[in-house]
């Protein structure tokens, strides 16, 4: 749907999977005449099919920017453009970038950035599973780590009561915008569940 409303407009993948690869040969594929922005952090093709990298390159209209980052983004009723930088691996030092930052007019940007969880920054009483996604609901409860013995949790709820994980941070959960969406408006009806127990 996204690559019919930017029609003929230039737009921006934002990755270095194999995901941000097909959806960059998409958006090229079923316009011709944009050009596809494909802004990867470090280098392409450690993390994509080294078949896709070949195609990616193969395609006219699709420009790959290596060692960038987008710093912010520009327009006033939609989005008209972004800003690159170059990519800093140790956040928090200066970026040292003789060519500094560049403008590119895009239309929209697509972000693929991985599925890592992205959780680290959570107390240590929200359990997580091996690989760092937020355990909720029955997983919650079978970690042993639940501390309630009524009521059980929610199923969006951690094993901190009260608190809830959605979308692609919770284990288990399909990792697509779809699913987050669904989760969010159950995370609604665990708050009106939540609120009525705690009245």
């Amino acid at each position: 749907v996204e690559a019919a409303l930017y029609d003929n407009q230039d737009v921006a993948v934002v990755g270095a999977g194999n995901s941000a690869g097909q959806a960059a040969m998409f958006l090229a594929e079923c316009c011709r005449t944009r050009t596809v922005h494909l802004l990867v952090r470090r280098r392409l093709g450690k993390d994509m099919s080294d078949y896709l990298v070949g195609r990616i390159h193969a395609a006219p209209n699709i420009l790959v920017r290596e060692g960038v980052e987008v710093s912010s983004l520009h327009g006033e009723r939609r989005l008209e453009g972004l800003t690159l930088r170059a990519f800093n691996p140790n956040r928090g030092e200066p970026v040292n970038d003789e060519n500094g930052t560049q403008m590119l007019p895009v239309s929209a940007v697509f972000v693929f950035i991985g599925a890592e969880p992205g959780g680290a920054w959570l107390p240590d009483a929200v359990a997580r599973d091996p690989l760092g996604y937020v355990l909720t609901g029955v997983d919650a409860l079978k970690s042993g780590r639940w501390p309630l013995t009524t009521p059980e949790p929610c199923p969006l709820e951690t094993t901190v009561p009260g608190i809830l994980a959605a979308g692609d941070i919770r284990s288990g959960s399909t990792k697509r915008v779809g699913f987050a969406v669904g989760d969010g408006s159950l995370a609604v009806t665990c708050v009106h569940k939540l609120t009525a127990i705690r009245q």
